[in-house]
């Protein structure tokens, strides 16, 4: 009756549903426990209560996992031992389950395994599993009870466990408050506004802004005419970096004072004969009329003027009519309407051929280079979850809400396995700028170990933060500011 009562209360430990005390907010725990175990019941001898002490601590891993190390000391009575033993072991244990940190219960189940000696000797192979409950009493301390069962590799050495004790999350004092001054009452704390005794908006750290562009009249070029901050606050119409008032071809992009130069020969397109073909300045941007291969192709015709061929110049190893510097298949014959390769074979019969098909085993149209199309809806929670993924204020740590989003989108991927989920992270522009793309980084990255977590391949990942370089609305209300501080998730195809 013993043994089935006991087999009972261990069965219902086991069902309890878990709520564990750790969270990622803390981490880290240390506990202390009196142990009360018996070697009888299990081994078909009498009753013997037997007990001990135990130390360890536990470490949160992920929302649903922590482990731990327990070292345990006891004075056992053993089956064929006439005389009290002194038993140890040191275990290696995981605690599965749901995670909450405002819990008052939080049950938990638990397995693992552990090396076990006999008065510091006699050791041998025990797999504990069994299952316990936390009872908070304070923010940081909980009553713990645990019920375990340990069966051993040896003879005569399984036995049942009943601890009781307290478990402690290590954490750090609660921070100070922190006085905020505002000389100029523009909103802009002292402490980062630029111009702390003239009144300015926060886009531009606290200073003038006459022309509303981000940048400080004391430090914009153009303060009445706005621009972006990597021209000075200059308009750039074709956005190549140099300001219309400094830009030769200011209404085309271009890196020669803003001009473009089409055969990157250092002689821009406005004073360039040969604006198509490599030239030198010397020679007003048209190359020399010279055969460096002795192919008898003028070097400013011939499309390999360093190698000897009939085909413009280039050699055709195959004699497909196709030149070997845009052959796909030099040395294989094949027609110029496929590179020069042979026609190929369409594993997934959707009318793109394997050499061009992103998807070859998966059926998609010829538009999306022979993969399907990414549904509407998904685009939809996709775009969703770029308002849905939360993280705690000014940190990289995901809230509990987001999880199931992020599960979504797992489920997405799996939907589309051909295709590479690209996870950017954007801020709004308050603060410094170096910090903010180092936030945006952390949280693309923290969506990122989620999904890795989840099982998903890194080589179908990537990510990347932004910072405050790519906003969706105006930084100068809460509101704007609010969709700017975002996570944006796509499918794309490599």
């Amino acid at each position: 009756m013993r043994k089935l009562f006991l087999l009972i209360l261990l069965t219902a430990c086991l069902q309890s549903q878990h709520i564990s005390a750790q969270n990622p907010e803390f981490p880290n725990a240390i506990h202390a426990k009196l142990n009360f175990f018996d070697y009888g019941l299990l081994n078909d001898d009498d009753f013997r209560l037997s007990q001990g002490f135990e130390v360890g601590i536990f470490r949160n891993l992920a929302p649903f996992l922590n482990v731990g190390v327990p070292l345990k000391l006891g004075l056992a009575k053993l089956p064929g031992i006439s005389e009290n033993t002194v038993t140890t072991s040191l275990d290696i244990l995981f605690h599965i389950g749901n995670m909450r940190n405002d819990a008052k219960l939080s049950p938990y189940a638990f397995g693992g395994a552990g090396y076990y000696l006999e008065d510091f000797k006699n050791g041998h192979l025990q797999i504990p599993f069994g299952a316990g409950v936390n009872v908070r009493i304070s923010k940081f301390a909980f009553i713990n009870v645990q019920g375990e069962y340990r069966k051993a590799t040896q003879d005569m050495r399984d036995n049942l466990q009943l601890g009781v004790g307290f478990v402690y999350l290590l954490h750090k004092g609660e921070p100070k408050p922190l006085t905020v001054t505002d000389r100029d009452q523009d909103g802009v704390a002292d402490a980062v506004d630029k111009c702390p005794d003239q009144r300015g908006p926060a886009s531009a750290l606290g200073c003038p802004d006459s022309d509303g562009d981000g940048l400080g009249d004391h430090e914009d070029e153009c303060p009445n005419d706005p621009g972006p901050l990597d021209t000075k606050g200059c308009p750039d119409y074709d956005k190549d970096g140099f300001a219309d008032k400094d830009d030769e071809c200011p209404t085309e992009a271009g890196r020669w004072n803003g001009c473009p130069d089409t055969d990157f020969d250092g002689v821009p397109d406005k004073d360039d004969d040969c604006p198509t073909e490599a030239g030198t300045a010397a020679n007003k941007g048209c190359p020399d009329m010279k055969d460096s291969d002795g192919d008898g192709v003028p070097d400013k015709d011939d499309l390999c003027p360093t190698l000897a061929g009939t085909n413009k110049g280039c050699p055709d190893t195959d004699g497909d009519g196709v030149a070997d510097n845009f052959d796909k298949c030099p040395k294989v014959f094949g027609p110029p309407s496929n590179d020069g390769c042979p026609v190929e074979n369409d594993s997934d019969g959707d009318g793109v051929v394997d050499s061009a098909d992103k998807c070859p085993y998966t059926p998609g149209l010829s538009t999306n280079f022979g993969c399907p199309e990414v549904k509407p809806e998904v685009k939809e929670r996709l775009a969703f979850a770029t308002k849905a993924v939360q993280f705690q204020t000014g940190r990289s740590t995901l809230k509990n809400e987001s999880f199931s989003i992020l599960d979504e989108i797992v489920e997405i991927m799996r939907q589309y396995p051909d295709y590479t989920l690209s996870i950017s992270g954007h801020t709004d522009n308050v603060g410094d700028e170096q910090k903010n793309k180092r936030l945006s980084e952390a949280r693309a990255k923290a969506c990122y170990d989620y999904f890795m977590f989840r099982g998903i391949k890194a080589k179908r990942l990537r990510y990347a933060g932004f910072g405050e370089n790519r906003p969706i609305a105006e930084n100068d209300t809460p509101e704007g500011r609010e969709q700017n501080r975002r996570v944006e998730f796509e499918l794309i195809l490599d």
